[in-house]
């Protein structure tokens, strides 16, 4: 059961509300990881599907704050789904969770991933750069991977490019460049995967965003998935086949090390979002 609901009650979904969108964020000893970069995310996906927000994204942030302060969870997810009226104007619906990342075990082995033929939306349909509220396809992707023994589902788009997984961005490693399909193949423009590629730079990884298909998973040196609930989570196996010695590697260790460094520096004081949100509130 959920620890915390804003507002503790809400109403029956109708054909308004379904078409909302939300945001999942993680919070790490009190502190939401890059909340405002969450929140520009929120604000995106909805002024893609029409809607107005019902408080000014600031205050939102802070709501989120106040939330998860209220809340008790050191360790937590944070949800907000903005939930439109008729009228489309969207109020925020907030829940915060004790987090329940991976098992340490799928860290120390990797995970198995299966490419399943439910297709990722074309940007010309619904754009997955949308975090909208209908999962539908999601849903089938992850049954279509687990009737075939797999841990998690790899979608292509219309034109057999990798897009992403269900709720995670996919990078790779080869001959130690760290790949990862663009945004414009249909994919959601990941705060993690962002970060990872910050780190990347930093560490001197080559990076390029460039189309992936199927070959090039299947002859990856390393593969991993990038969420804000599973961080950097190794994949050893993808369509039965082993990525590259089937056990996680060295560059997948080395980014979810560094990342989670950079939570911890990140955590310490007034966060740099803090500070953004209390200056977007006087201006």
């Amino acid at each position: 059961m959920p620890s915390f609901v804003d507002p503790p009650r809400w109403s029956f979904p109708s054909v308004e509300s379904a078409s909302g969108c939300f945001e999942t964020m993680r919070a790490y000893r009190g502190k939401i990881f890059r909340l405002q970069a969450h929140l520009d995310r929120l604000k995106a996906s909805a002024t893609s599907l029409g809607l107005r927000l019902s408080i000014p994204l600031p205050q939102l942030g802070q709501r989120l704050i106040e939330a998860l302060t209220a809340s008790r969870i050191q360790e937590a997810v944070v949800r907000v789904a903005l939930v439109p009226d008729a009228h489309r104007v969207a109020a925020p619906s907030i829940v915060v969770q004790r987090i329940q990342p991976p098992r340490p075990e799928l860290y120390a082995r990797g995970i198995t991933l299966a490419i399943v033929p439910t297709k990722r939306c074309s940007v010309n349909d619904v754009n997955p750069q949308v975090k909208f509220s209908a999962r539908l396809g999601s849903v089938l992707a992850i049954t279509e991977a687990q009737l075939r023994q797999a841990d998690e589902a790899v979608f292509l788009d219309t034109m057999g490019f990798v897009s992403e997984s269900t709720a995670s961005n996919l990078g790779m490693m080869r001959r130690g460049v760290f790949l990862t399909p663009p945004g414009w193949v249909g994919l959601l423009a990941g705060v993690t995967c962002q970060a990872l590629i910050e780190l990347a730079d930093a560490l001197n990884i080559p990076v390029r965003e460039t189309i992936l298909t199927r070959h090039d998973l299947y002859n990856a040196d390393e593969a991993f998935l990038t969420s804000t609930i599973k961080e950097v989570l190794p994949v050893t196996m993808i369509d039965g086949r082993r990525v590259g010695t089937g056990m996680p590697g060295p560059y997948t260790k080395r980014l979810h090390q560094t990342f989670r460094q950079l939570v911890v520096r990140e955590g310490r004081g007034e966060s740099h979002d803090q500070r953004q949100l209390r200056r977007h509130d006087h201006c």
